[in-house]
């Protein structure tokens, strides 16, 4: 009988905690350069605005993307980020530097290795870039703020998400931007009061009215996320010798998960971080994006590496990519 009794034993507790995803040969899955860019101060509301010019136009009409304005087919940048990053660009109109805060020695521009694939259960997405590996070698630059860490934004409806990446939930006003309202005005307000918040973070700009104090109703808000509005958001961060993952989302706010779906295995060796993030197509969870075969979905990336904080970044144009499908990249089916 205890022997008929392990056996029921094995068979529920496999049945209750399934065996974790393969591994995947990542030398046999394709690799994409994704070109990443120094966007200084740019946020939404100037990619929106008279500085923009016939950009601006365009955006607030929905036509052009970002790419079809600003990355050739070759995959070269239509950008000036390293002068962006010098301080030396400044806007057309208003004649504000893009960089009021220049960074001596801060390239440009860095290049991102993109690997991705999928099986019946789990999407994995592998980055890879070089880098001195700051916080990973040094933990006191993590527990002062400036830890190196690569962040995943996705979405698979919201159109505006599709041709303008993460530019939809960065702002003027976010904690550290120009037009950041202080901490004592933060706190003031009912909103982050009642979360005991004094800063600014990444919200869509469809999910306020105009601007970080202007919330929407209920309603209108449970619309948008019926609608696809939400913005699923998995972040790596790097601290001596080890790598935390935080799955997040961002609509009227940026918070936390309530439920971890995403899984990390990440280091830093040979003067460049590898990443690979993992989670279920379909977790169940209102508070992610879900996904499944035969459809895309699209993605912007952002890097902050050696000693950068808060806006101070790389970020990728949005890219889609496929399960099944053709995207910008097709997503490879593993066994």
């Amino acid at each position: 009988m205890s022997l008929r009794l392990l056996f029921v034993l094995i068979a529920i507790f496999f049945c209750y905690y399934p065996a974790e995803a393969k591994d995947i040969d990542w030398s046999k899955i394709s690799s994409h350069k994704v070109p990443m860019f120094y966007p200084g101060v740019a946020s939404w509301e100037f990619l929106t605005s008279e500085d923009h010019k016939l950009g601006g136009n365009n955006i607030k009409q929905g036509k052009k993307s970002c790419p079809e304005c600003h990355l050739s087919k070759s995959g070269e940048f239509d950008l000036r980020a390293d002068d962006i990053a010098s301080g030396k660009l400044r806007m057309k109109k208003s004649q504000k530097a893009f960089e009021p805060e220049p960074l001596s020695g801060k390239k440009g521009f860095i290049n991102l290795s993109l690997q991705t694939a999928y099986d019946e259960e789990y999407i994995y997405v592998r980055l890879q870039w070089e880098s001195t590996g700051a916080s990973w070698n040094n933990p006191k630059i993590a527990d002062e703020g400036f830890a190196d860490r690569v962040a995943v934004q996705l979405n698979r409806t919201q159109d505006f998400f599709k041709r303008y990446g993460c530019f939809i939930a960065c702002h003027s006003d976010l904690n550290s931007m120009p037009a950041s309202p202080s901490k004592d005005e933060v706190r003031k307000h009912p909103y982050y009061s009642s979360l005991k918040r004094e800063d600014v973070r990444l919200y869509a700009y469809y999910a306020r009215d105009n601007g970080w104090a202007a919330m929407k109703g209920d309603d209108e808000l449970k619309r948008l996320l019926k609608e696809g509005g939400l913005i699923d958001l998995w972040e790596i961060e790097f601290k001596g010798n080890n790598a935390e993952v935080e799955d997040g989302w961002i609509f009227n706010d940026r918070r936390a998960d309530d439920k971890a779906d995403v899984k990390s295995d990440a280091k830093w060796g040979d003067g460049k971080y590898a990443v690979v993030l993992k989670r279920k197509l379909n977790t169940g969870d209102s508070q992610d994006v879900q996904l499944k075969e035969d459809e895309k979905f699209a993605i912007g990336v952002a890097i902050h590496d050696n000693k950068a904080n808060h806006r101070k970044h790389y970020i990728s144009f949005p890219l889609t990519i496929g399960l099944g499908v053709k995207g910008d990249i097709k997503a490879e089916k593993v066994k």
